[in-house]
């Protein structure tokens, strides 16, 4: 590190100075950053040409190579009958057809419509008793007591909290219930009777169950009570207790918590006179299983089981009502539906979308359907269903199970379709759609609550039958009769899609032609040659583009004068003298290439060439059909059309044009016979010369040091770090020396001084 004196004793400028100087010995480290610039511009014009180059190779593979993209046919079809048809040529379509007889077109296997059962069930109404209503194992609720401790809130945030008993009376209604609770403080209870279920709660308001009883209690009303931690408030009922409130505070005695851990009973001794941390300490001594937290800011009390799926719950009553002390209760707030039997003077009524099937006395259960697939295999498919899902989501569950039907729900009424047309293969098989199951099966149950079996069918061990025959379509072309499972067929190259039938007498029960069949449907196709032109007028036109591109390049102007700017020349210029110094800076980098000299010929020669291996007489070369190279030497290489005879080729052999632009074939080394396609060349010579220009300028997966452009950078930045440690070593020597400078006048001048005042 230099101590830098600046100019005080000499009254020089030696920032300056040193500045100056410096700049002059950077001169060469200008240099090599500018030739690193150079390389990098150099490496993404090469990569530049070889992004174009792979979009016109996969242009080419993709429109001219695949013949499905580019011979295109068009099909004939004649006859009085051939609206019964619809057809369209392939690229491999070939010869004529005639289509003598359809007897039958294929069918899917199909239930017919059916009636769903009317409702048996429904939700139970806020009249209806207590007495009607089943807890989760179906027994009538029966009546007892609720007690709960219900929490408010006022204006200033002050909580109070009072208990409260519900006594329920089997007798009683459902309304009678809720406003026990609404008047006990849960204003916002209710029972909606277009779910059936109840909700409660209030604004403002909390409740927790002030004993395991009440708890269980409520479960018979289909609650699922949840464990939930509440701010643990003092007296004043707004201030939250620390870990340091003592436990007879909170009203908690002396005595012992007795928890369950799963399973596992745990017995805590608690003393009044102890503090909240004392009792964590306590809860989480080495053995008991359990997680005890607080959290000061919010004074909730945390406590769990360090096994997850394991849970802390109160052994006794005296424990449920310390843990409610302590903040950690039990509340519900919505139940799960109420479904009973329809009551003496109700109407059984039509089923809606809506109507879940516990309406038509449905529980839980699972369906297995055997289906026809699409290779006439039949497969079985197993999804369940709750008593729960409406008819519409199971009619989409249904739908989307993957067993292969389409069932349609309206107005009461239910259809269901194989997805797949034709018969199963398996020739014992007597019906397309069948049901799976035994006499009990909650399948069959459904199905015939659906509508879609009798109670006898549903009471029948093993596969039922649900669906009328689906049938294959049968129908003679060029004197064979025909059969197949769906009504679109591919015959020839031909893709035929059978609309209905005609001459069905003429092919009789064993599938043999008889009599003679007239007014047949006669098929042929010919080549689309409008298209197959428009897309050769393409590819010479993208072709032109890409190589008239890269002969601007090999052509483009190098200007040395304009080396790439360093960051101090452009901190001095404005962004648009910037952007014309840079156009000058880039232009003919890549002039008289080699690399792309070498590409541009091989690539002409390739279209050049005469394909070999197609016989005599044929047009097996570019210019046999009307394509050939520009005149000009300006178009470098560039290929012209003349359509009318490119028109002519392809209508007198249009496969062997085909065969001369895209057949496969080889190159024999030795020989030099090439049997492949003209496009097929060009696209392997864009191969190789996308390996060169890889190899002088990389692909942007590839490191530096795998390519020669790479290495080039590699060697500049070794060169430019070199460089820079020794321009600092440069400028070092100049401030010392300049120091020293200005220490030898300082010491001059007080010299000076000294002889002066003497």
């Amino acid at each position: 590190m230099v101590n830098r004196v600046g100019g005080l004793a000499s009254g020089m400028d030696i920032d300056s100075l040193v500045e100056k100087l410096m700049k002059a010995e950077r001169a060469p480290l200008y240099k090599l950053q500018q030739q690193k610039t150079i390389y990098e511009w150099q490496r993404d014009a090469y990569r530049g040409i070889n992004a174009k180059l792979k979009t016109f190779s996969d242009y080419t593979f993709d429109n001219m190579i695949l013949s499905s993209n580019f011979v295109n046919k068009n099909s004939t079809v004649s006859g009085v009958n051939s609206s019964k048809v619809s057809v369209k040529a392939g690229t491999g379509a070939a010869g004529s057809l005639d289509i003598q007889s359809i007897k039958q077109l294929a069918t899917n296997a199909s239930t017919g419509v059916s009636d769903i059962n009317q409702t048996s069930h429904r939700y139970a109404k806020g009249t209806d008793s207590l007495s009607l209503l089943k807890d989760s194992e179906g027994n009538p609720i029966t009546g007892g007591t609720i007690n709960l401790n219900i929490t408010t809130k006022d204006a200033d945030g002050v909580e109070t909290t009072v208990p409260k008993t519900i006594t329920i009376n089997s007798n009683e209604s459902i309304d009678s219930f809720v406003d026990q609770l609404k008047a006990a403080g849960l204003t916002d209870s209710k029972y909606d009777t277009t779910t059936g279920k109840f909700t409660i709660g209030g604004a403002n308001v909390s409740y927790s169950f002030a004993d395991s009883a009440s708890e269980e209690k409520l479960k018979t009303f289909g609650f699922s009570p949840s464990t939930i931690s509440q701010s643990i408030k003092l007296a004043d009922g707004k201030t939250n207790a620390s870990k340091t409130t003592l436990l007879s505070d909170l009203g908690i005695s002396a005595g012992n918590l007795e928890l369950k851990v799963g399973n596992d009973p745990k017995s805590i001794v608690i003393d009044s006179d102890e503090t909240i941390q004392s009792l964590l300490d306590k809860l989480n001594a080495t053995g008991n299983d359990i997680k005890a937290s607080f959290n000061e800011k919010t004074g909730q009390l945390s406590i769990t089981s360090t096994d997850a799926k394991k849970s802390v719950t109160a052994a006794d009553d005296d424990s449920y009502t310390i843990l409610n002390k302590l903040g950690i209760q039990k509340t519900a707030t919505t139940s799960s539906p109420h479904i009973i039997a329809n009551q003496p003077g109700d109407s059984p009524l039509k089923p809606t979308g809506s109507n879940v099937l516990g309406h038509l006395g449905l529980e839980d259960g699972a369906l297995t359907l055997n289906v026809i697939q699409a290779n006439g295999e039949m497969k079985e498919t197993t999804f369940s269903y709750s008593k729960f899902d409406t008819i519409d989501s199971f009619i989409k569950r249904l739908n989307s199970s993957g067993a292969g039907v389409t069932a349609l729900f309206s107005n009461g009424q239910i259809t269901m379709t194989a997805n797949n047309s034709g018969k199963a293969n398996d020739a014992s098989v007597t019906s397309e759609i069948q049901v799976v199951g035994d006499a009990n099966s909650s399948g069959k149950q459904l199905l015939e609550k659906l509508g879609f079996l009798t109670q006898t069918e549903a009471s029948t061990s093993g596969n039922v039958d649900l669906a009328t025959r689906g049938q294959n379509a049968i129908y003679a072309v060029n004197g064979l009769v025909m059969e197949s499972k769906s009504n679109s067929v591919n015959i020839s190259g031909y893709e035929i899609k059978l609309n209905g039938t005609f001459n069905e007498s003429n092919i009789d029960e064993n599938n043999s032609i008889v009599g003679t069949p007239t007014n047949g449907i006669g098929i042929s196709s010919t080549n689309d040659i409008d298209s197959m032109v428009d897309k050769i007028k393409e590819f010479v036109s993208k072709y032109n583009e890409l190589i008239g591109g890269l002969n601007n390049q090999l052509k483009e102007t190098r200007y040395r004068a304009y080396a790439p700017l360093t960051a101090e020349q452009r901190a001095e210029m404005s962004e648009s003298e910037q952007k014309l110094w840079d156009e000058k800076a880039m232009s003919g980098l890549l002039r008289s290439d080699s690399i792309l000299r070498n590409g541009l010929s091989d690539m002409r020669n390739a279209l050049g060439g005469r394909v070999n291996g197609l016989g005599d007489q044929v047009i097996d070369t570019l210019a046999e059909m009307g394509i050939t190279t520009s005149s000009s030497y300006n178009d470098g290489g560039k290929l012209v059309i003349d359509e009318t005879k490119l028109r002519k080729a392809l209508a007198e052999d249009p496969d062997r044009v085909v065969n001369t632009l895209t057949q496969d074939g080889k190159k024999n080394s030795v020989t030099g016979e090439d049997t492949r396609g003209l496009l097929r060349r060009v696209r392997d010579s864009i191969t190789d010369f996308t390996r060169e220009i890889e190899r002088k300028a990389g692909r942007s997966t590839m490191t530096d040091n795998q390519f020669t452009l790479g290495k080039s950078l590699i060697s500049t930045d070794d060169r430019i770090t070199k460089l820079q440690a020794r321009l600092q070593d440069v400028e070092a020597r100049y401030w010392r020396q300049f120091t020293a400078m200005e220490k030898a006048i300082n010491k001059a001048n007080q010299q000076s001084s000294m002889f002066m005042q003497g």
